[in-house]
C-alpha cells in the first residue's frame, strides 16, 4: 500500500467500459513518481490517500476481474500519528 496526494483529476472521453462511472485521480506517492489511480471514493485535489497499487488487489477493490486498473484509492487518511526518533 501507498500514501500520497491528490493532485488532480483526469478525463478521458475514451476509455475502458470498465471505468465508466469512475473517477481517475492523479496522485504523487511519497516516494515515487505521479501515478493514475481509480477512485472509488471521491477524494479531492490535496488530500492524502491509501492506494493498493497491485493489478489484482485493485482489480477486487473494484469487484472485476477485467478492468484494467493497477491501482485504487482505498481510503482518505484523516490523521497520521508519527513517533518521533
Amino acid at each position: 500500500m501507498i500514501i500520497g496526494q491528490v493532485l488532480g483529476s483526469l478525463w478521458a472521453s475514451q476509455q475502458d467500459p470498465g471505468f465508466d462511472g469512475q473517477a481517475l485521480k492523479l496522485v504523487l506517492p511519497q516516494e515515487g513518481i505521479t501515478l493514475l489511480v481509480v477512485d472509488p471514493l471521491g477524494a479531492r485535489v490535496g488530500d492524502t490517500v491509501l492506494v493498493v497499487y497491485e493489478g489484482s488487489s485493485s482489480r477486487l477493490c473494484l469487484g472485476s476481474d477485467s478492468t484494467p486498473a493497477e491501482a485504487v484509492i482505498v481510503g482518505i487518511v484523516d490523521r497520521m500519528d508519527v513517533a518521533g526518533g
